[in-house]
């Protein structure tokens, strides 16, 4: 445990993702029993897993907090937008999408921007400026390969003076709740910046944990593969 305080957990996935193995129901009810008080969910270029989790936690107020959210995917890699409820078109230029999320009142996020071998992380030749464009940098992600990657991750982020974050990615029911922040309460638009940059990063990553998602990370292709097999996937 990581002491008192609330657990967020800036970084998750459904089914409504390519590779996601969890219905949001399922992902809400996992985070609630692992302690986890408010999840950010970001599935890949989809806002429809994040609303339906959205009106779970509304319905149910025993559910942890919900903020809704996409990892977008950008000409250069992927971005998250936190706090907004309308679907961006993927591809765009970074710049576009920043401006995409930002119209709808949202926040930046910039997820594992050290992961070199992981699939969408974004190019090396425009990380800095998506690092200056975010409000937020991912220093500990659940899924990462390596502690490598965070370590950079975060000298990135206190050079420009950004907030540093955590967030599981989890895509199924053993990755939630690995990584998250011990906030003093429930964020808002206007105060998560903030709360972030005052909480206490909490990563659950063993070295037997960063061994085992190597082989998470290939079985992802397979498992985009079995669902468009099956029918579930429609695009991309």
């Amino acid at each position: 445990m990581a002491g008192s305080g609330l657990r967020l957990d800036l970084h998750n996935h459904t089914r409504f993702s390519s590779d996601g193995l969890m219905s949001p129901a399922k992902l809400l009810q996992v985070a609630k029993a692992r302690g986890v008080d408010c999840v950010a969910v970001t599935d890949h270029d989809t806002i429809e897993g994040a609303l339906e989790a959205l009106a779970l936690s509304d319905a149910d107020r025993s559910l942890p907090r919900v903020i809704p959210g996409i990892e977008l995917t950008t000409a250069v890699g992927e971005i998250i937008g936190l706090y907004v409820r309308e679907t961006i078109p993927f591809g765009l230029p970074l710049d576009e999408a920043v401006e995409r999320i930002r119209e709808q009142g949202g926040l930046v996020y910039l997820p594992h921007p050290y992961d070199l071998f992981r699939r969408g992380t974004i190019c090396r030749t425009e990380r800095t400026r998506a690092a200056q464009l975010a409000d937020i940098i991912e220093v500990i992600n659940g899924r990462s390969l390596g502690p490598r990657a965070g370590i950079k991750a975060a000298r990135l982020a206190r050079r420009l003076g950004k907030p540093a974050g955590a967030g599981s990615d989890a895509h199924r029911k053993a990755e939630v709740g690995v990584s998250w922040v011990v906030v003093d309460a429930f964020p808002s638009r206007e105060t998560l910046v903030s709360l972030v940059a005052s909480g206490r990063l909490c990563n659950g990553l063993s070295p037997r944990g960063y061994t085992l998602n190597w082989g998470m990370q290939g079985l992802a292709p397979v498992t985009r593969m079995r669902r468009r097999v099956v029918g579930e996937l429609t695009r991309r």
